[in-house]
């Protein structure tokens, strides 16, 4: 059989439905630390869906609901089985799965714990030139605005990420947005306190510590899966965030700068 291949009549075959029942790995790593090229390859070796932080974004109403509860320390072991198994997730990473690492550790005490890491000395640049800069937007009263008219959930997506954001995970001594708010050397001790907390709190036989730059090779033996023929996923890089921010801004002065000045003046042309 090639590497990249798998018997699809074999028992324990990936794409079994039991196999989609309960979390198979919980991805405890921050973000910005390869998370969303972690999901992809997961969702490929699972043949299965993946949560992440933009699941949660693009989700219905029940994706905020569960994370405010999970907030305010109101989720009960059934509620997460009965979460993940109706939206049909075997994975998850990222933000806020990986804030809440332990209740689901607890609630899925045979899933793998992936801990995705990188250089701590360059995530505080990593999380500042990019995904912050996406919170910071939308905290702008035009975007929130915005947003608030196309998505009619509740809490609105700014109020719900500021509900994660400023959680105080189990094991840190500060919220995601204090750690960055705060400057390099509080959110260097922040990463540092995180990764020490899981690998502290893992068995060792259950926890991986990962950097994308390793690619599939730890990844998979740790898995127990075969090693797929592709390259290693490499996606979310802050250039594409960057990029999406820029858009937003745009997108934001067309709808409430230039196209009523535009409508005014073709009012006072038309009327003329």
């Amino acid at each position: 059989m090639s590497k990249g291949h798998r018997d699809i009549n074999s028992h324990d075959s990936l794409n079994d439905d039991k196999e989609h029942t309960e979390l198979k790995v919980i991805g405890a790593g921050l973000p910005r630390t390869g998370t969303l090229s972690l999901k992809t390859a997961l969702t490929q070796l699972y043949s299965g869906k993946c949560y992440h932080m933009m699941d949660a974004m693009t989700g219905d109403q029940e994706d905020f609901d569960v994370w405010i509860k999970a907030v305010n320390g109101e989720m009960k072991s059934e509620h997460w089985r009965s979460f993940f198994q109706r939206k049909n997730y075997v994975t998850g990473v990222d933000y806020p799965v990986s804030a809440f690492w332990k209740d689901l550790m607890k609630v899925y005490p045979d899933a793998k714990v992936v801990l995705s890491t990188r250089d701590p000395k360059t995530w505080h640049s990593s999380v500042f030139n990019s995904i912050w800069q996406m919170r910071v937007l939308m905290k702008k009263s035009s975007v929130n605005l915005l947003v608030i008219l196309l998505d009619r959930r509740n809490p609105n997506p700014s109020t719900f990420l500021s509900h994660i954001w400023n959680f105080i995970p189990d094991g840190c001594k500060l919220s995601l947005h204090d750690a960055i708010t705060e400057g390099q050397e509080a959110a260097e001790q922040f990463f540092l306190d995180w990764e020490t907390d899981v690998i502290r709190s893992v068995p060792p036989e259950n926890l991986l510590v990962h950097s994308a730059k390793e690619g599939w090779g730890p990844l998979c033996k740790f898995l127990n899966v075969p090693i797929p023929d592709n390259d290693y996923p490499r996606v979310n890089d802050t250039a594409s965030i960057q990029k999406s921010v820029r858009n937003i801004k745009i997108a934001n002065a067309l709808i409430f700068y230039i196209s009523p000045i535009c409508a005014a003046i073709g009012g006072f042309f038309y009327l003329s």
